[in-house]
């Protein structure tokens, strides 16, 4: 877990700006447009940024997505022996 206290501004910024993202976009992307370094318009642009990044991600097929995909069925034997009759004697 990280020790770094985050900036109460920052972070509803960041929140407000997600669900402004989710529900209003034109009014998310005229909002990262404004100029200026607050905590708070930081937190905005970032939490735009993640509700972006998070609906590409969703867009993508299984395969190019970060995730491990969990199968249930064991991997086949490894035995180079498999249907090789012993040399007889």
């Amino acid at each position: 877990m990280e020790d770094e206290k985050i900036d109460p501004a920052y972070l509803k910024g960041f929140n407000d700006s997600y669900l402004i993202a989710e529900n209003m976009p034109d009014l998310s992307e005229k909002i990262s447009k404004v100029e200026g370094n607050s905590q708070r318009l930081q937190g905005m642009r970032d939490g735009r940024q993640q509700y972006l990044s998070e609906q590409l991600k969703s867009k993508l097929p299984s395969w190019l997505k970060n995730e491990k995909v969990s199968t249930n069925a064991p991997s086949p034997s490894k035995d180079i022996t498999r249907g090789v009759d012993p040399p007889s004697k």
